[in-house]
């Protein structure tokens, strides 16, 4: 859920907002530009429930929770490397092209962000081959290339034209 807040987040910032949904176990929720709401469906059995809720709303009881989530992915076991490996990468040549300047540091701080919390989680889960590329001295190299690649399939989905 944080990341689909903080993906929210990102587009109604540089682009113009895009439906959008995620699904979590039995939870349905979808982002409806037009409205500027998310509508959240339950399915639990054969009864499903259904509510509404602004989206500036849910941005905004997200980001408390978001807060906890990097401060976690930042000091997990692999974190600092993570972190490190973010800091050096480079905004798309059409990502800045695209954007002002501020516009465009806003939106790689916020990339890196959602990059580190997939990233961290990644690198958490047992026998996570970006866990073994970070420990091994050889493998340096590969595991930044996996960041970088990261950084950048991310920055093509939320800004259109940065590839």
């Amino acid at each position: 859920m944080v990341l689909f807040a903080e993906a929210l987040n990102l587009r109604n910032r540089l682009a113009p907002p895009a439906a959008s949904d995620v699904a979590i176990d039995g939870l349905q929720v979808s982002f409806v530009p037009a409205q500027r709401e998310l509508i959240l469906e339950r399915q639990s059995g054969y009864s499903q429930k259904t509510a509404r809720m602004p989206v500036d709303v849910f941005l905004s009881e997200m980001a408390g929770m978001t807060d906890i989530c990097l401060a976690r992915a930042e000091t997990s076991k692999n974190g600092p490397a993570l972190k490190s490996m973010l800091a050096e990468c480079r905004p798309p040549a059409e990502f800045e092209r695209l954007l002002e300047l501020d516009l465009a540091d806003l939106a790689m701080h916020q990339l890196r962000e959602i990059a580190l919390l997939i990233l961290a989680q990644d690198a958490a889960t047992r026998g996570s081959a970006l866990a073994r590329k970070l420990h091994g001295k050889k493998s340096q190299d590969q595991a930044r290339e996996a960041v970088i690649s990261l950084v950048l399939t991310l920055a093509a989905e939320c800004v259109p034209g940065s590839t």
